[in-house]
């Protein structure tokens, strides 16, 4: 065995490459190097911390840089939820979107200017009639608030005018910009990223029950039968927890356990429909505190956390969170967030 002789880390040679850092890992270096070669995509499955991310990352590195391309997309008339894509070469894009943008301003100044010397011309010549005795008093100052009535108009025409041009010319949205970068983008969409990165539902997964709320429990009793039974949920729960107490998930004062298929099933909502709901996985912790917080939404959900749980709520210039227990009446937060 050799002797690593280094009196600091900076002594050791780190290899620029990312795929060249990877240790242990081989195989699945030989293989990203031939899908990045191919353009090909490769599934990683592994526990944490063996390089999943680092190998993604080294495949980023790996694609041909000369490949990178940007992505807008366009407002389709005919459906509007199945927008326009249109992919171009990296740094077209943004270029796309400025000029369009700055064709859209010009026009719209042009037409601006144009209705301003109309009023102008609108304005002035009343007067002068006015003035070489042409017309009587009243019918000047008619034709003075005539003259007002058209530049009020002509204000809302400058608020309503820049949305409605921006619509006829088709600004696009610049999804994906790869201007300024010399290699693939590499977004971690592991761990905690994954749910926002998929857009599921902000939620606690700590969410509180107290000790008498209650589930509606349904029981098959055969084919063609169900029954439906009230329980309390901490009977409910202590009773499966016991019942899998070989395959319990401990962590200090926390327990949880898988169920197995339609072990239990209760009612739920889903899309404002009462359905059958399957319960995956059940859980209980050590509460903490003296009390809980119901949480009551102008439309009547309600979800019970621990005063300390913290909740996205609506600031002046993005989101923020806040603990349960600071939350003021009438306070706006998110129920529910897609990404």
């Amino acid at each position: 065995m050799a002797l690593l002789n280094y009196k600091t880390t900076a002594d050791i040679k780190v290899p620029k490459q990312i795929y060249q850092q990877v240790l242990g890992q081989d195989e699945s270096i030989n293989i990203i190097k031939k899908a990045a070669l191919q353009r090909r995509h490769v599934l990683l499955i592994g526990e944490p911390g063996t390089g999943k991310s680092l190998i993604g990352l080294a495949l980023a590195e790996l694609l041909p840089k000369e490949k990178l391309t940007d992505v807008l997309v366009f407002p389709n008339d005919q459906d509007e939820n199945v927008p326009l894509i249109r992919i171009l070469p990296k740094g077209e894009g943004k270029k796309l979107v400025n000029r369009l943008r700055l064709q859209s301003m010009a026009s719209f100044k042009n037409q601006s200017i144009l209705m301003l010397i109309v009023i102008i011309l609108v304005t002035l010549f009343p007067y002068y009639l006015w003035k070489t005795g042409q017309i009587s008093d009243i019918i000047y100052a008619a034709s003075m608030i005539t003259s007002m009535i058209f530049l009020v108009g002509f204000i809302i025409f400058l608020n309503i005018g820049r949305k409605l041009k921006s619509k006829e010319i088709r600004i696009p949205k610049l999804l994906i910009d790869n201007s300024g970068k010399t290699q693939a983008p590499f977004i971690d969409a592991t761990g905690s990223h994954a749910g926002a990165l998929l857009g599921d539902c902000l939620h606690d997964p700590l969410q509180c029950f107290p000790q008498i709320a209650t589930i509606s429990k349904i029981i098959q009793i055969n084919s063609n039968q169900l029954q439906i039974k009230e329980e309390q949920v901490a009977k409910e729960i202590n009773y499966l927890l016991n019942k899998h107490k070989s395959g319990l998930i401990k962590q200090k004062d926390y327990l949880a356990v898988f169920l197995d298929k339609d072990e239990l099933n209760v009612l739920g909502e889903k899309e404002n429909n009462i359905e059958t709901i399957r319960v995956l996985s059940i859980n209980r912790h050590k509460n903490k505190h003296p009390y809980l917080i119901k949480l009551t939404t102008e439309s009547g959900k309600e979800i019970i956390v621990t005063p300390e749980h913290k909740i996205a709520t609506s600031g002046k210039i993005e989101k923020k969170w806040v603990e349960a227990s600071k939350l003021k009446k009438g306070e706006k937060v998110f129920v529910n967030i897609k990404r």
